[in-house]
């Protein structure tokens, strides 16, 4: 199933109306959890960390960890930074979809080549314009769902018939505020905030890279 866009963001005043500092609650979540841990992002081929995405096997690793410490995996809440150019289409996107679908085979000799029709937005015009989430001076679409269902946005796809890869969720938390996950997106590392158990769990795992970290701001250098 695929998550469904909110235009009412009181879910997450618990994290926007903290008195934290903007930055902490934007890459550690709010304060008051009993561990913070950092799972770090996977590698790229040249060795560097992927900045503000966690990859498809990543994200359900973490997933499966976070299901086992919340009572409402069925009712989670996740965010979408609104700057991806892929979001929006037109002109933004028409780079990302310039070499997608088949091969075109050229026209007729001496024949201009009609300009191809810019991508449309990935989202309904009432999400696109609806309100956005702000947090640390970034704004987010919200969505809600079941935690399995993460990073599942139901964008249209490509006019060439191919799948929009929309990135993973900036934020997550479910409803019962068990704990908060946050992806910076210049990060090369997730945030998660919860239970010591949760953050011991995430340790143990061998699918994930995690190490521990503390609540503060001179931590987050």
């Amino acid at each position: 199933m695929t998550l469904r866009p909110l235009a009412d963001l009181r879910a997450a005043d618990w994290l926007v109306l903290d008195p934290a500092p903007a930055s902490l609650r934007a890459h550690v979540g709010p304060p008051g959890f009993e561990a913070y841990a950092r799972v770090l992002h996977s590698v790229t081929g040249q060795g560097d960390r992927f900045e503000g995405h966690l990859d498809a096997d990543l994200l359900a690793a973490l997933v499966d960890v976070l299901a086992r410490h919340t009572t409402t995996p069925q009712e989670c809440f996740f965010a979408l930074w609104e700057g991806y150019g892929d979001i929006h289409g037109g002109e933004a996107a028409r780079f990302l979809t310039a070499f997608s679908g088949p091969t075109r085979w050229p026209g007729r000799i001496f024949t201009k080549e009609k300009p191809a029709v810019p991508p449309p937005p990935a989202f309904p015009p009432h999400v696109m314009a609806g309100p956005l989430l702000t947090v640390n001076g970034e704004a987010h679409f919200l969505f809600t769902g079941a935690l399995a269902d993460a990073g599942e946005w139901g964008a249209a796809r490509w006019s060439s018939g191919a799948p929009r890869d929309i990135n993973s969720p900036n934020l997550m938390w479910p409803a019962d505020h068990a704990w908060c996950v946050t992806t910076s997106i210049e990060g090369t590392w997730t945030g998660v905030g919860g239970s010591a158990a949760l953050v011991d769990d995430l340790l143990r795992d061998p699918r994930l890279e995690v190490v521990r970290q503390r609540y503060d701001e001179a931590a987050l250098r």
